[in-house]
């Protein structure tokens, strides 16, 4: 497809959804309410990218075609257009995954395919730039490098970057390779392989592992959840294999491990963005489930509970995503996974008690990776935040519990906020019932590198504090920290009724965060409590200890961040009592 092919298409159907909100109560599913841009027709994926081709070689081997795939915003139901995202209507993601394994040179050459040529090799780089990475030479359009993967390699990602202007960029059609470790097919007579919708409607009972080949579509509308049996412990996604739907697992009660792993593709670009909210209704309720997700389990009998499955996520993609890439993980292990989404509530990995993330990649439209539990550890995460949402979220309500957690590699390699434009501690509100207040604006309080949308009564981080370090941010972000306790959200997108939460409750925030490299923020960072509507302000106690803060001016002198400095270099701006800063120079391993 064209440019202007696809400019054409973006217009076609400029649809606002306030005017189904009749016709959608009287299905009991609540529609967002925003006005949106659908394409007439969507776009039909999987796609080959239209912007660039990929060769790789491995070691001393010869060179093979990679496919390169392409997500484009704005061009399916999934994604509809939206004004406040500001993105350029040929705003797109390509994406190619290399099969290598540890201690392999693996060489990339990257061929532009439209517009003008690359810029000189000064101005092409790869990001996250902490990983070394060199391109090695340029050549109109063509771009080569090599990398040497590890010798515990378990997947890796990073992105090709180059400067042009506002038509062309790394930021408007981005490229990303994904390095993945070998996978291998299951095998023997347990196994079903997946080719066609009809292959998962027979009698499943003899089979304990899915093997999903090439392009299937499930119930062959692509959008709609397949529910994964009890009995199901392993869904492969073979190499080229792209599934259009969800996926939904039955629990077996019993804590079964369950496994979802490959390299190939979970697209969920067929089911309807405006729908997303619809998971308790008896319509479009396939709409409203993440893209991996559980069916909660019964409460069991007394003295008996039931127990949870545990979940392993090792190697898929989830691509266009309109809604959160994963139910809440509990216990889980997260690896390699990468993830693409474009616009709010598409948010990507939801990390609960006991869950370990490692080597992933998300470039989604709201927040990245939720902290939601304790004892959660991220090792070696690329983010792109797209316009809206946070990098690392604490948490929305006051049940995320923060304690013994880690980050550990983080790289922001890209943000797209356009909000907030300032920073403010007093709430907008349309009233309140009782001691609520009905907060009706998020102030993009939810826009930054490390953010809190906390509530009254959060312990976050109060027996042992979580420790964020090593994190690097590649371009000024609008907010590096806004760590708030807040009254809760409730917007008509978020929610149609307020939570109860006492405003009275004090709360707890305590973080360590080490040895962050990253430039000047754009706008003032919060630390500290809201202020309520009658001039009082929440209560309670923070603790954020900021070690070995590194802050690159825009003239490009990097300057560890002090107390005497955080106002000005820092523009840290805390509010409320019993807010403790406290910087610290030493570097830690």
């Amino acid at each position: 497809m064209k440019i202007s092919e696809f400019s054409t298409l973006l217009a076609i159907v400029p649809l606002l959804l306030a005017p189904l909100a009749t016709a959608a109560s009287a299905q009991q599913c609540p529609v967002t309410r925003e006005a949106a841009t659908y394409p007439d027709p969507p776009l039909t994926y999987p796609m080959i990218s239209n912007r660039y081709a990929v060769q790789y070689k491995l070691d001393r081997g010869d060179w093979t075609d990679a496919q390169v795939h392409i997500s484009y915003y704005g061009g399916t139901k999934a994604s509809p257009y939206l004004a406040s995202s500001h993105y350029p209507p040929d705003t797109s993601m390509s994406f190619a995954s290399i099969p290598t394994g540890a201690s392999t040179t693996v060489a990339l050459r990257i061929t532009k395919l439209w517009g003008s040529t690359f810029p000189e090799i000064n101005r092409v780089s790869i990001r996250p730039r902490a990983k070394g990475i060199q391109v090695e030479s340029v050549s109109s359009r063509t771009v080569q490098l090599s990398t040497k993967t590890a010798t515990d390699f378990a997947g890796d990602q990073f992105i090709l970057w180059w400067d042009g202007d506002t038509h062309e960029s790394a930021g408007i059609q981005g490229l990303a390779f994904f390095l993945d470790p070998p996978y291998d097919r299951p095998t023997g007579r347990n196994v079903k392989a997946v080719a066609v919708p009809a292959d998962l409607t027979g009698d499943l009972s003899s089979f304990d592992t899915l093997d999903f080949e090439g392009t299937v579509a499930i119930e062959s509308t692509g959008a709609k959840a397949f529910i994964v049996p009890a009995h199901i412990s392993s869904v492969f996604l073979a190499p080229g294999a792209w599934v259009q739907g969800k996926l939904r697992f039955e629990q077996s009660g019993a804590g079964h491990e369950r496994r979802i792993y490959g390299p190939g593709v979970l697209d969920i670009s067929r089911f309807g963005y405006m729908w997303r909210q619809c998971r308790n209704s008896n319509n479009h309720t396939d709409d409203g489930y993440q893209s991996v997700s559980m069916i909660p389990l019964a409460a069991g009998t007394p003295g008996r509970p039931l127990l949870h499955d545990r979940f392993v996520l090792d190697g898929i993609i989830v691509s266009d995503s309109q809604y959160y890439a994963t139910d809440l993980m509990v216990n889980a292990v997260i690896n390699n996974v990468k993830i693409i989404g474009w616009n709010g509530n598409s948010d990507g990995l939801a990390l609960g008690l006991k869950t370990r993330a490692s080597n992933v990649f998300v470039r989604t439209g709201d927040d990245s990776l939720k902290m939601w539990g304790s004892s959660v550890t991220v090792t070696n995460a690329t983010v792109w935040q797209n316009w809206n949402g946070a990098v690392v979220n604490l948490g929305w309500s006051n049940n995320s519990s923060g304690d013994d957690g880690l980050i550990d590699g983080l790289y922001v390699v890209k943000t797209d906020w356009h909000t907030p434009i300032d920073i403010s501690w007093n709430v907008k509100t349309s009233g309140s019932s009782n001691s609520v207040p009905n907060v009706t604006a998020l102030n993009s309080s939810n826009n930054a590198v490390i953010a809190s949308m906390l509530v009254p009564g959060a312990t976050f981080g109060a027996s042992h504090p979580s420790i964020y370090r090593n994190i690097y941010v590649e371009d000024p972000p609008q907010v590096l920290l806004s760590l708030k306790i807040l009254p809760a959200i409730c917007s008509s997108i978020r929610m149609k009724t307020c939570p109860e939460v006492d405003v009275t409750q004090p709360s707890v925030l305590n973080l360590n965060i080490e040895n962050v490299f990253t430039p000047e923020s754009v706008v003032k960072n919060s630390i500290g409590f809201q202020n309520l509507p009658g001039g009082s302000t929440l209560k309670g106690s923070m603790n954020i200890d900021l070690a070995n803060v590194v802050v690159t001016l825009r003239h490009g002198v990097a300057t560890p961040l002090t107390s005497a400095n955080a106002a000005i270099l820092g523009k840290v701006v805390t509010n409320g009592d019993h807010v403790n800063v406290e910087y610290k120079a030493e570097r830690r391993p």
